[in-house]
This record gives structure tokens, sequence and C-alpha cells, in this order.
């Protein structure tokens, strides 16, 4: 368990660590099914297409209401994004994140407006965003203890590329006595972001 932070107040102890247990995001109740083909990774959702013409002839991809490029950058570790990295040696599209018709309206109604398409659009690039994030190991929990070094809350699950924003996140699950310790973390984080 490698310490992103470590702060302290009125007796407490606050730890956020990069959480190198974290559940593969791919394995949550997911809107989108990302779909891939790499000769070294298995990335995304568990599939039994050989190849990207096998999953064009099939029906899930006929009944696509939104449909995302996925890309892979990998140089010194992978990454993803639903953008092109714009490096022809070290990236390209290796897949797809989708949503058919049928699961859009389970989620959204029966009615799928171009404004339920735009949010559903959006939720598949965060559900890449956050899936890009685990593969690079921005993972995090955290730990409070007490003056006695006693461990007294602990969550773990919170991803991100930027600490604050997690740090935010870890907020909103927290007891109102020990927001100040976050709150002092978050000061941190920013202080040592701005000197980078």
């Amino acid at each position: 368990m490698e310490d992103a932070m470590t702060v302290s107040d009125s007796g407490y102890t606050l730890q956020v660590y990069r959480d190198e247990y974290a559940e593969n995001p791919r394995k949550w109740d997911n809107l989108g099914r990302m779909v891939s083909w790499h000769r070294h990774y298995n990335l995304g959702d568990k599939h039994d297409y050989d190849s990207p013409q096998d999953f064009y002839e099939s029906e899930e991809y006929k009944n696509a209401l939104v449909i995302l490029p996925v890309y892979l950058y990998d140089h010194s570790g992978i990454t993803i994004s639903n953008s092109d990295f714009g490096d022809r040696w070290d990236s390209g599209q290796i897949g797809y994140i989708f949503v058919t018709k049928e699961k859009a309206q389970e989620e959204y109604g029966s009615e799928i407006t171009e404004q339920k398409k735009e949010l559903i659009r959006e939720r598949l690039i965060s559900e890449t965003e956050t899936y890009a994030n685990y593969l690079q190991g921005d993972c995090y929990g955290f730990k409070i203890m007490d003056a006695g070094g006693e461990e007294i809350d602990s969550c773990n699950g919170f991803f991100g590329s930027e600490l604050n924003n997690v740090l935010k996140e870890m907020l909103e699950n927290v007891n109102e006595g020990f927001k100040g310790l976050f709150k002092k973390a978050e000061h941190h984080s920013s202080a040592y972001a701005a000197m980078m």
C-alpha cells in the first residue's frame, strides 16, 4: 500500500493511499459494453467476437444506439480513451464501448430523445475514463486513525487522475466530524500541484 498523502488534525490522522487491490470497474453494473481486440491485452468486457468484422455482423452492433471508439496508448504503461491519441507508433483503436437500444430503454425509458442520447454518450465516456484510471493505477482508498493509531474509518474504490477530485469524492463518504481532515488534505494537494 503506497501512501499518496498523510495529514493530521485535531488528534486524527488521515492516510490516503493507492489501492493496489481495486476492483476492475468493468465488473460493475455498467451501462456500456466494452469490446476490444489486442494481441497482448485482454481489455474491456468478455465477448466471443474473434474479430471486429464478427462484431460488425452481430445483433449487438446492429442494435447499438450509441457507440464510441476505444483507443489504446501503450508506452511505459497503458491507458485508453474515446479520442485518438494521435501517436501512430504507440496508439490505435482497439475496440468500442456501446449501448444497445434495449439497454438504453431499460435505463432511460422507452422514448430515447437526442438529450438522452447525449447523457448516454457522457456516461460511456465516464465509464471509459474510470477504466483508464484503473489501468493506470489511479485507484485510491483512505483510512482515519485516532491518536492511538486505531483505525476508526476507511473506504476504498475511488478512481481519478486528479487527487483533489478524488479527495472531494472521499469527502462525500465521511462523517461530518472528519471533514476538516479532508479539507486539509485538499489544501496540501493543491499546494503540491502548484509546485509541479
